[in-house]
Formats: C-alpha cells, sequence, structure tokens
C-alpha cells in the first residue's frame, strides 16, 4: 500500500497530464490548412460534382463511337454442341433394330456482315462521333464555369476581407474620440451627454466589426463548398496582394467583336451547333427503315455420331471413327439475306418525326442560346461601364467625405458644432469608404464575369493582374 501522501501529489499530477493532453487535442485538431487561389482552382477542378459528371458523359459517348463503329465490322463465332440419345435405332448393314446409346457432337465457325442497312451504321458512327465532341466541349465549358465560380466566390472573400478592414479602422477612430471626448468632458468644455453618445457609437462600430468578420466566415464556408472541402477540417484562404488602384479590363470591349469573339469561342454554343448536326444523323437513322437490308453470312462445319455405320464392306455395321467422320462430315454455306420492309406497323414512319422533333429542338435551343449569350455579353458589357463609373464617383465621394470629416472634426474640437454633426460625418465617411471597396471589387468581378462570357476565361491566370 503506497502511503496515502504520496497517492494524492501522484492524482493531482496524473489530472494536471490527462488535463494538458485534452488541452492539447484541440489544438492539433483545429490547426487550418492553407489555401492559395491557385490551389484553390485546381481543388476546385478535381472536386467539382457537376465537372465530374460532364466527364463521365463525355467518357459514355467516347464509349459510343468505339461501339457504332464495331456495329459495321463483321462478327465471328465458334458454335458446338453434343448430346446423346437413348432408344431403337435401326443398323441397315445387319437389318435389324438394336437398343443403343447414340452420341452426336458437332461444331462450326460462322461469320456474318451487313452489306447494305439504309446507311444507318454510317450515319450511327458520324452521330456518335458528334455526340461526344459535344460532350467533350460541355466539359471545356464546365471547366470554365467552375473556374469562374471560384473566382466569384474568392473575390467576394476579398472584398469582405477588406470591409473587416474598413470597419476596424473605423472602430479604432471611433476609440480615439471617445477618449478625446472623455478628456473634453473631464475639462468640462463638453457634456457628458456627449460622452454617453460616443459609448454608443463605438458599441455600434463594434457591432459593425463583428458583423464584418461574419460576412467574412460566411465567404469562407460558401468557399468551402464550391471547392466540395471537406466541412470537418477548418481552412484558412491566404490573400493575394491586390492593387486597388489597377482597372482590369477585358482586351477589347467594343459590343461588336465582343458578341462575335463569344459566338466564335463559346464551347456550349459550339457544343449546341454539335448537337444539331448530330440530330440530322438522327433523322438518317431513322429512314434508314425504309430501305432493304442485305446481309452476307458464311459458315463452315462438321460433325460426329456413333450412329455413323459403314453400309458395305469389310467394316459394315462399325461405327465411322472420327477422323474420318469429322473429314466426311465437313462443310459450308454462304447465304445473302435479303429484308424489304413492307409494313412495320408505322414503326419507321413515327421514328422518323420523332428525330425531326428532336431535331427542330435541338434547333431552338441553339437560338435559345444565341440569344441568351447575346444578352450577357451585353449586360456585362454594361455592367462593367458602370463599374468604371463607380469607381470614379466613389473615389470623388471619398474624398469630399474625408475633407467633410476633417471640417466637422475641426470644428467640433473648437465647440462650434455639435457630436451629432460629427457623428453624421463619421457615418457618411464610413459609408463612403464601404462603398469604393464594393466599386473596386465589383470591377474585378465584372472583368472576370465579361471573360466567361466570351468563353475566353483562363484557369491559369492570375486573379488579381
Amino acid at each position: 500500500m503506497f502511503p496515502r501522501s504520496l497517492i494524492l501529489p501522484f492524482g493531482r499530477l496524473c489530472l494536471l497530464a490527462a488535463a494538458c493532453a485534452v488541452a492539447a487535442l484541440p489544438a492539433r485538431a483545429q490547426e487550418a490548412r492553407r489555401i492559395t487561389f491557385n490551389e484553390a482552382v485546381r481543388i476546385g477542378l478535381e472536386q467539382n460534382i457537376a465537372l465530374k459528371r460532364a466527364a463521365n458523359t463525355a467518357e459514355i459517348q467516347a464509349i459510343n463511337v468505339v461501339r457504332e463503329r464495331s456495329n459495321r465490322l463483321p462478327n465471328l463465332g465458334f458454335n458446338s454442341s453434343g448430346s446423346q440419345q437413348y432408344g431403337r435405332n435401326f443398323i441397315q448393314s445387319e437389318g435389324r433394330i438394336v437398343n443403343e446409346t447414340t452420341e452426336y457432337v458437332g461444331a462450326q465457325v460462322s461469320t456474318g456482315v451487313t452489306v447494305f442497312n439504309g446507311h444507318r451504321d454510317a450515319s450511327a458512327v458520324r452521330q456518335a462521333r458528334l455526340q461526344h465532341e459535344a460532350a467533350e466541349l460541355d466539359v471545356a465549358r464546365a471547366r470554365q464555369t467552375v473556374v469562374f465560380s471560384v473566382m466569384s466566390t474568392y473575390v467576394n472573400l476579398v472584398e469582405r476581407r477588406e470591409m473587416i478592414g474598413v470597419q476596424e479602422e473605423n472602430l479604432e477612430t471611433q476609440r480615439r474620440l471617445l477618449g478625446r471626448i472623455d478628456e473634453l468632458v473631464k475639462a468640462g468644455s463638453r457634456p457628458i451627454a456627449d460622452l454617453y453618445q460616443q459609448q454608443a457609437e463605438v458599441a455600434t462600430a463594434e457591432l459593425n466589426l463583428l458583423d464584418a468578420q461574419r460576412a467574412y466566415q460566411i465567404s469562407e464556408v460558401n468557399l468551402v463548398q464550391v471547392l466540395q472541402l471537406d466541412p470537418f477540417v477548418r481552412y484558412e484562404f491566404e490573400i493575394p496582394p491586390v492593387d486597388t488602384t489597377l482597372q482590369p479590363a477585358p482586351a477589347n470591349l467594343d459590343i461588336n467583336d465582343m458578341l462575335r469573339s463569344a459566338f466564335e469561342r463559346r464551347e456550349d454554343l459550339r457544343a449546341s451547333e454539335a448537337d444539331i448536326r448530330a440530330s440530322e444523323q438522327g433523322i438518317r437513322i431513322a429512314r434508314s427503315g425504309l430501305y432493304p437490308r442485305i446481309g452476307l453470312s458464311l459458315g463452315y462445319g462438321t460433325n460426329y455420331s456413333t450412329a455413323a455405320r459403314y453400309f458395305t464392306g469389310p467394316n459394315a455395321g462399325e461405327v465411322i471413327g472420327l477422323f474420318d467422320q469429322l473429314d466426311q462430315s465437313r462443310g459450308g454455306s454462304l447465304g445473302l439475306n435479303l429484308n424489304v420492309p413492307i409494313f412495320d406497323r408505322r414503326l419507321t414512319r413515327t421514328n422518323i418525326e420523332q428525330a425531326r422533333v428532336q431535331f427542330e429542338n435541338s434547333r431552338l435551343a441553339l437560338q435559345e442560346l444565341q440569344q441568351n449569350i447575346a444578352v450577357q455579353v451585353r449586360e456585362a458589357y454594361l455592367d462593367y461601364e458602370m463599374a468604371l463609373q463607380r469607381i470614379e464617383a466613389t473615389d470623388k465621394q471619398e474624398a469630399a467625405a474625408r475633407l467633410a470629416l476633417e471640417a466637422a472634426q475641426a470644428r467640433y474640437d473648437a465647440a462650434a458644432s455639435t457630436l451629432i454633426e460629427l457623428s453624421q460625418a463619421q457615418s457618411t465617411y464610413l459609408r463612403a469608404q464601404s462603398d469604393q471597396v464594393r466599386a473596386r471589387y465589383n470591377v474585378v468581378f465584372q472583368a472576370k464575369l465579361i471573360d466567361y462570357y466570351l468563353g475566353v476565361l483562363d484557369p491559369s491566370e492570375p486573379l488579381f493582374e
């Protein structure tokens, strides 16, 4: 037995060690994974479910091309069968009926090829190729969609991080003013109500900072969702250095050139055009049912049976040997099959009408997409022009609000104005700063949006240039 005087200190030491170990576990578990913008784009391209589905569809279409090509090749098969029969059998050489077991074995090699089926196979191959081309173009567009989604979410994240800086600066300004007012109140040059009012302004600034931090955290959650990351892991997204004086602009802002570029480079538009050509081949496939079909078949085989006997000679009545039977029974066949459709319960006609409707739907989808692209490009162009004008306006607004705040601060220090007037000037300046941040990042977003609508968005390009 250990003395009680030793057990208690030892027990406390064990509890302390256990507590330290437990406290250390969350710290290690909460170590954040840092992700840069380029890594976020890479993860998005690897993890996005819609992109994976598009890639799987393209793979299925590639397999379909191989299958349709194979349908034009001749088939080749080997057929073998064996059986045993029990019962009576008449032996001609002996002139008698006997009860016996008869064994039969046969083998045949056959092949067949379609000579003509109304060009169905050729049309099916062309249709499969066009469908595969459209699927590959859909994958390319899906990649651009993923990149744009990551970019736009990252821009929103950076903007909200800048808004935290604006609110932090405002809080610091309000706290300094609180200290100044406290000195003035103690000196008797300002009423105590100003101190209470400024304390409320500081509390409001603290709440605004909390709201900005929460908005930033929500942006992080949105980015985690876009990247399909593990929700149980904590992440830190590195903010790239940003020169907010730069105004990224597309290479060409002429609206007509932008529309022509979009119609030439948009992968989804080219995919829709490929779908139309595939639908045309679908009509040809359906019309092939109106034509006769010609097939060619070849076969070669032999067989062996224990019922085969010699009829005459010294071996009369004996079963013919295996190799002799295989040689004597071998033979081939050549067949030409002609199938002329006369009445198929209007199945071919309905297939043709269905294919024509599908073709018309493809044409309508192309027209709708062209209209959507035109609207998207024009709206993006106008929004970008407006975003540039907003930058100029917010710069002027921020400069004027800053001067107004300085004047209001000087008047308040000189006891020529009230705290309410100073607070209004501070609120105006804060709104001007916020509007300026939003305007600058909106230009970045609108520039990326134009690249996305034009189909020129490059996954390898930096977020801020």
